[in-house]
């Protein structure tokens, strides 16, 4: 995998129930192929709004998964970068993020 990772993935509806429940294969170049059995599409939204929630339902995990395991077979250990490290985090205000920041609270 020494040329850049491409970043395109494509999907094709398998099987579709009139409710919105479809099978959904998402597909990438290097990658391969995935089956999700479960992807809802809202039926009664427009095309881009369908395609939004077919997306929106995409296995991100299962391909890293697989990424991962392609970067294993070449020979590429991937290991944290640091074993050890510090962080500052405020007990008394949680609503602040680890490292310091404060998240944005909407306004009532």
């Amino acid at each position: 995998m020494d040329q850049t990772l491409s970043t395109t993935f494509s999907y094709k509806i398998l099987d579709q129930s009139p409710d919105g429940w479809a099978r959904v294969e998402f597909i990438h170049d290097t990658l391969g192929r995935l089956t999700k059995p479960n992807v809802f599409i809202p039926l009664n939204h427009s095309a881009e709004e369908q395609r939004g929630a077919i997306v929106m339902q995409f296995p991100a995990h299962a391909f890293h998964s697989r990424y991962l395991a392609q970067l294993a077979l070449d020979g590429k250990l991937l290991v944290p970068a640091s074993p050890e490290g510090k962080f500052t985090y405020r007990i008394d205000r949680p609503m602040e993020d680890p490292v310091g920041l404060p998240v944005e609270t909407p306004k009532v």
